[in-house]
């Protein structure tokens, strides 16, 4: 029996991490769906892809570089740069289409550059590429300290086109789940990266020269295969990849800014280990990376819905995953038939070293959870109470002739945000202590309304989401006035049921937005 069961996981062992990835994602999925009604919606799950394509674009090539025993941290820097950059080029009149090609390029030779000093420098592939994030995240904020819009037809259109699922949607009348091209492109990129990885000599090279600390690849220089040109094209294609990776975030947010990004390197690793691909190389598959995606993404979604719990929980559930795989890899690696008693000796030593291990994250995870529940008792004096909303102000708002009235109540400080932005460029701001004013052009606001409209405000599909707000979330009311016409919208930070048009909404709005003092 015993025999039989070591035959079979010798025999499925790659399989066994991708396959128990898919599984925890269904799991995860089901569960979720059964205490919140709103993920059962078609649409929720479509709106976890629509987020996802940047971060699987990024976790795809950060995959072929894991594959081959290296890591890469620049992704981190090269993204916030991809998005200041663009949105800097875009403001001052470049075509978009140029300033793609543009970041592209500059993203790929960050890549190339940094694989030319691993390979034939030899520096350590965590200092290169840590030194292309500082690189990559200090030239963003050289362009600029401050978040810059993106006001660009070729943007909007395609962050705003809704593809629409055939036999699920009504075509004639527009409506029914739907998916983004960011999506498209994503999948696309996803497909080209499992074909190359399986059935291409440079991705059979690139499982040949990971794993064993170092010794396959000496193996595979003794074999003939190209190991210096393999680990060149792999920094070369993440770097790629971590330049799409910032084009469809800046597609999706509509701006740019050198805060993008922010622990994207640590984020995208979890997602390849939770994707089943081992961090000694040569070991897991590209299809994984999606499912290693999917999960960080509903990770954070459920964390949010949930409402009770803080954001940075999210960091502790996806640190406990990563680490339950990485013992799942290491512990299906012991279960190699080996007859020789040194063989046996030593698989019992390592799996004694893993239950150890096991047990002491078992009992650190325990510990926590009681020093929440026993010990903190200044969570729930420190934890914001939200602040009753001013809609009959907003109301005032309206009437004195506001065409937009934003508030935004809650966030960690606990704020009451009331914002009126009338046709003439006047904004004026209250926070229930300081009162402050901008100006605009009137152009500037009649652009911000027309764009807008244009993300279907008056249509029913722009529809009010609410839930408890985790407790460093944001409560928001928007109303616009439009033509006679007027439509208040209500949403929270993380509702995943909530329409992405409006994300893309407050996205535009916050750049105008006059800043508060702390």
């Amino acid at each position: 029996m015993k025999k039989g069961f070591a035959n079979f996981i010798n025999k499925y062992r790659r399989l066994l991490p991708l396959s128990a990835t898919i599984i925890l994602f269904v799991i995860a999925y089901a569960v979720s769906a059964i205490y919140l009604p709103g993920m059962r919606d078609i649409q929720v799950f479509l709106n976890l892809l629509n987020q996802t394509p940047y971060l699987l674009v990024a976790v795809i090539g950060e995959t072929l570089v894991v594959l081959s025993g290296g890591i890469d941290l620049s992704v981190a820097g090269i993204v916030p740069l991809v998005t200041t950059a663009s949105a800097f080029l875009i403001q001052t009149g470049w075509n978009p289409w140029a300033t793609m090609l543009l970041m592209i390029v500059i993203g790929t030779a960050m890549g190339a550059i940094m694989g030319y000093f691993i390979t034939y420098m030899k520096v350590q592939p965590f200092i290169a590429t840590l030194a292309g994030l500082f690189i990559g995240r200090g030239l963003a904020y050289f362009i600029s300290n401050n978040s810059i819009s993106i006001n660009n037809r070729t943007y909007e259109l395609l962050s705003r086109t809704k593809i629409l699922i055939p036999g699920l949607s009504d075509v004639v009348a527009q409506k029914g789940p739907y998916i983004t091209p960011s999506v498209v492109f994503g999948m696309i990129v996803f497909a080209i990266a499992i074909y190359i990885s399986l059935y291409t000599r440079f991705g059979r090279t690139v499982y040949a020269i990971g794993g064993k600390n170092g010794a396959n690849e000496q193996s595979a220089k003794l074999m003939g295969l190209p190991v210096n040109r393999t680990k060149m094209l792999v920094y070369t294609i993440n770097g790629f990849c971590s330049a799409l990776s910032g084009i469809l975030l800046s597609i999706y947010t509509g701006s740019g800014h050198g805060m993008y990004g922010t622990g994207l390197e640590m984020t995208v690793i979890a997602a390849v280990v939770i994707g089943g691909t081992a961090l000694t190389g040569g070991e897991g598959y590209v299809f994984g990376a999606i499912f290693g995606t999917l999960i960080t993404i509903l990770i954070q979604t459920i964390i949010q819905i949930q409402g009770t719990l803080i954001s940075w929980w999210t960091l502790i559930v996806i640190g406990l995953i990563t680490l339950f795989f990485i013992g799942m890899q290491s512990f299906f690696s012991n279960l190699k038939i080996g007859d020789t008693v040194l063989d046996i000796a030593n698989r019992r030593r390592r799996n004694r070293k893993l239950i150890f291990g096991a047990s002491a994250i078992a009992i650190t995870v325990l510990m926590v959870f009681l020093a929440v529940k026993f010990l903190g008792t200044n969570e729930t004096e420190e934890k914001c109470v939200l602040k009753s909303f001013r809609q009959d102000q907003a109301e005032t708002l309206v009437e004195e002739g506001a065409v937009i009235v934003y508030e935004r109540n809650g966030g960690a400080k606990c704020i009451d945000e009331l914002f009126g932005i009338f046709p003439d460029g006047r904004i004026v701001a209250d926070n229930g202590t300081q009162t402050i004013e901008k100006q605009l052009s009137a152009s500037e606001v009649e652009n911000l309304v027309n764009y807008i409209v244009e993300l279907n405000w008056f249509t029913d599909t722009m529809y009010s989401t609410s839930h408890l707000p985790c407790g460093v979330c944001y409560h928001y009311f928007t109303s616009v006035n439009y033509n006679g016409e007027l439509k208040t919208v209500e949403a929270v930070d993380g509702g995943t049921d909530a329409p992405s048009e409006y994300w893309a909404m407050t996205g535009r709005l916050h750049t105008l937005l006059p800043k508060f003092e702390q």
